[in-house]
């Protein structure tokens, strides 16, 4: 989650396309080994942790996985075998060979008329730093949490403020009834030892506080999670959250020194949940499963609760890495791409999926599979009825060539492959995706914006029915109707062979026929100096169908003369996007940027770190400024 800061400083460095993908693939660059800290972060090693404290559950459980074909890394000798034995350990064994280096470290409303976060999936809620529920507003700011309360909008104001100070720093929120749950994230600070050189590392955990806000003037701490890891991504579905941490493992003490001079104490992942007690609990090495194939020495640990039951936190541990989450009401499936490089060169890349089962707070591990090429977002990735389909690039994805391709692969209950659709866009990389039931759009780029739709009506034979050329990309794709999609993106011009971006661009298609997909409408939005969050985050979107609203924030920036405002459009099927209004603030520094717009009632809110100012919905004038 960006901070006020860092949006601030991604417009100052003009969020283009390299620099959106290197936010939103901040561990995909696995390439060149230019660092050791990024060499030793890769082993896809999986591992299972079954509630440490029920031991004849643990067990039975562990024999079921075992049917599956994981093994345990079982004691801290087989785990450090492992280390040592890894590509990963290769790599860096010859570069110390080289150089003498040191290593450095949709929520359910009661309320008929207020804004919901916009997700990806019906009835699973994704965090975001604000949540209107019930007529309150609940806004993650620096190392705060504000309340609003927004009954009457010109009676608007902050009545509770959850200070967090320097203790650690709040990322996103949820609020389900009388209950806030807040997912921050904290860092322990350790100097050890290594070949003469101190060396001080950062061990990073990810905290979920829960408060009891029935009294919304002063919220309640009521329980605390700590997992070690930095956090990835979470989802909320009725009462329960499923969240998953990726802790980095140090490993250079274990290439360097024998077992005997390691504390193996220090490479086991911890964890803390208050509703049982205040101690933090290690997770055993027998309680670690991995897969026969070894990149990535990290540890992946998934959680999952009932915020409305005092049961412990479940948590299973893999030795391994996670990258994006796609998340059903039954299902999560966690994706990590994997490239492999030699002497610099690409050679290939596939993706590995793991496939969780959810119910009730528990957090269960069905299968594996790895698939050609790699993923762009959680968007590539789908789950209708028995069927798992994700869409990949084949290729070098910063390298676009005549290698370049696209391909959609459909897979059953078990992750086997039935069906798929291969090699179409060549010499493009994909940059956006949406599913319907028994559709798939497919946004792919290098020089145009060709538009896919795949029918994936019958699983086993995907079809691409029809295809679309026009300038310019959309990252964002969200479905208007059955017959309509809109696009979020770029416009681009092209001066021979130079290409650069004309402004943001936002259009609608017509897929009414599938075999002959038509640009119906496009509106492009300021020039090459514009950007907003929503290029890369679909939470930054605001729409209500019901409505008729659609708005987003902007910045745009010319030397030192920048704007941050909110574009207010509605939507008329026979006249196009019609831009109804902007909201602005004066800029003096990045903390009057606006991050969000939200609405309650008849009031737009738009949230900026100093200031909420409230507008008229029907005027657009300003009703009044909350200083918050």
């Amino acid at each position: 989650m960006k901070t006020n800061k860092e949006f601030i400083e991604g417009i100052y460095n003009k969020a283009d396309e390299i620099s959106k993908e290197k936010a939103e693939k901040k561990s995909n660059n696995i390439s060149k080994i230019i660092n050791m800290a990024a060499i030793l972060v890769i082993i896809f090693c999986i591992g299972v942790n079954v509630n440490i404290h029920q031991k004849g559950q643990k067990e039975n459980i562990k024999i079921e996985e075992k049917t599956i074909g994981l093994t345990t890394v079982n004691d801290f000798a087989n785990f450090c075998s492992i280390i040592k034995n890894s590509k990963q350990a290769q790599d860096y064994n010859k570069y110390m060979e080289k150089e003498d280096t040191s290593i450095e470290v949709g929520e359910i409303n009661d309320s008929t008329n207020e804004s919901i976060t916009n997700t990806q999936v019906e009835n699973v809620d994704e965090a975001d730093i604000v949540k209107v529920y019930q007529n309150y507003i609940y806004y993650v700011t620096g190392n705060r949490i504000v309340i609003v309360d927004a009954h009457k909008a010109q009676d608007s104001s902050k009545i509770a403020e959850i200070n967090y100070e320097e203790e650690f720093s709040p990322s996103e929120i949820y609020v389900n009834k009388n209950k806030l749950v807040v997912v921050s994230e904290g860092n322990d600070y350790k100097t050890s030892t290594m070949i003469n050189r101190e060396i001080s590392s950062i061990k990073n955990k990810t905290i979920i506080l829960i408060y009891d806000i029935s009294n919304k003037n002063t919220p309640k701490e009521i329980r605390r999670i700590e997992v070690d890891g930095e956090y990835l991504s979470s989802r909320m579905i009725e009462n329960n959250i499923y969240f998953a941490t990726s802790k980095y493992i140090n490993t250079s003490e274990i290439l360097n020194e024998t077992e005997a001079e390691i504390d193996e104490q220090n490479y086991k992942p911890k964890y803390k949940d208050t509703v049982i007690s205040k101690e933090t609990k290690c997770i055993e090495y027998d309680d670690v499963y991995c897969f026969n194939q070894i990149d990535t020495t990290n540890y992946l640990i998934v959680a999952g609760l009932n915020i409305e039951e005092n049961k412990e936190v479940e948590i299973q541990t893999f030795l391994g890495a996670g990258e994006y989450i796609y998340s059903s009401e039954k299902n999560m499936y966690i994706a990590k791409t994997n490239v492999v490089y030699e002497k610099g060169i690409f050679k290939s890349a596939n993706t590995h999926i793991l496939k969780f089962a959810l119910s009730n707070g528990s957090i269960i591990f069905q299968t594996e599979v790895a698939v050609e090429g790699q993923i762009n977002n959680q968007f590539s990735m789908d789950e209708n009825g028995e069927y798992f389909r994700i869409a990949t690039t084949t290729g070098d994805t910063w390298k676009i060539d005549e290698n370049t391709s696209n391909n959609i692969f459909v897979l059953n209950n078990k992750l086997e492959e039935i069906g798929k659709v291969t090699g179409f866009g060549k010499e493009e990389k994909i940059y956006s995706v949406r599913y319907t039931e028994d559709k798939a759009y497919v946004v792919t780029y290098k020089r145009t914006d060709p538009l896919f739709v795949i029918d994936l009506s019958v699983p086993s034979n995907p079809q691409i029915l029809g295809e679309l050329k026009i300038p310019g990309y959309s990252t964002y794709l969200h479905q208007y109707d059955e017959t309509h999609l809109i696009g979020f993106g770029y416009d681009t011009k092209e001066d021979g062979t130079l290409i650069t971006t004309n402004g943001l661009k936002m259009v609608m298609f017509d897929i009414s026929d599938v075999n002959n997909p038509k640009e119906l409408y496009k509106v492009t939005i300021g020039d090459q100096n514009t950007n907003s969050e929503l290029i890369y985050n679909h939470k930054a979107l605001l729409y209500s169908r019901d409505n008729n609203i659609i708005a987003f924030p902007l910045a745009t920036y010319a030397r030192k003369d920048i704007n941050s405002r909110v574009a207010i459009y509605e939507i008329d099927l026979d006249k196009g996007f019609i831009l109804k209004g902007e909201i602005s603030n004066k800029i003096t520094n990045y903390e009057n940027f606006i991050e969000r717009i939200v609405y309650v009632d008849n009031a737009y809110y738009t949230l900026s770190y100093k200031f909420i100012k409230v507008v008229s919905m029907d005027t657009l004038n300003l009703i009044k400024e909350i200083e918050i």
